[in-house]
């Protein structure tokens, strides 16, 4: 079909999608969100996601000088709160980072519905450990 075919069927889908998109939900949705967090400071964790902050700059930064390490899932319930809907769930990890001591830390994430079965009890994910402070964790 070629460049320009592939060009007009993307403009038709996105003409197609922006039609079936309810603005003024998408809308409050992001209000909801930045009433939720508008007290963080953008460069400080905002508590559901280990170390990561609203900056993403501040979160590259930090991932960056943080060491290489991962987590087995010992245990999760959920927090009782939620982000847009989605469950907060404290997670109970075994830590192991080479050099160290294997240690147990809680890491609090959201985790949609369908991605909870892959974190059920014995699952393991790569974690990125600030080398300060070892409950300072980053899932990737």
């Amino acid at each position: 079909m070629g460049v320009f075919g592939d060009v007009f069927r993307l403009m038709k889908a996105g003409t197609k999608q922006t039609a079936n998109t309810d603005l003024a939900a998408n809308l409050r949705q992001s209000a909801d969100l930045a009433e939720q967090f508008g007290g963080a400071a953008p460069n400080t964790p905002l508590g559901t996601h280990g170390a990561a902050a609203a900056n993403p700059f501040t979160n590259l930064a930090a991932y960056a000088n943080m060491l290489q390490g991962s987590g087995t899932v010992v245990s999760l319930a959920p927090t009782g709160g939620d982000v847009a809907g989605t469950p907060v769930y404290a997670v109970e990890l075994d830590v192991t980072v080479p050099g160290r001591e294997p240690y147990r830390t809680r890491y609090q994430t959201v985790i949609a519905q369908a991605a909870l079965p892959g974190w059920q009890p014995g699952a393991m994910f790569p974690f990125r450990v600030s080398p300060t402070d070892p409950h300072s964790l980053m899932l990737g």
